[in-house]
């Protein structure tokens, strides 16, 4: 078994990203292995008197809507899942070697 490479998340360090990089913290029912309900992202709002951290977590959280919700959706609908969310927090040069299907 390699000991390199990508991590495995668990729920809590998904919830733990969540609130580092999008500036929410999900309820533990809204989350499941691998995904998120659409309704616990789309809570998070921007405030007139928001910081720009907290426009910049706004930012990547639409962005993270427009690739798991809009491009690559779920057959639900409903959920948008959460390795979207770690892409925007890697190397997006990377990405662009991904096959995107």
């Amino acid at each position: 078994m390699p000991l390199s490479g990508p991590t495995i998340r668990g729920k809590d360090q998904w919830i733990d990203l969540c609130t580092q990089s999008c500036g929410f913290t999900p309820l533990q029912t809204d989350m499941r292995t691998s995904d998120i309900t659409m309704s616990a992202v789309t809570r998070n709002r921007i405030l007139d008197d928001s910081t720009d951290e907290e426009v910049t977590q706004h930012t990547r959280t639409l962005i993270w809507q427009l690739l798991g919700g809009f491009l690559f959706p779920d057959t639900s609908g409903a959920r948008i899942r959460l390795y979207f969310l770690e892409v925007l927090q890697g190397d997006l040069a990377l990405a662009r070697r991904w096959s995107w299907g």
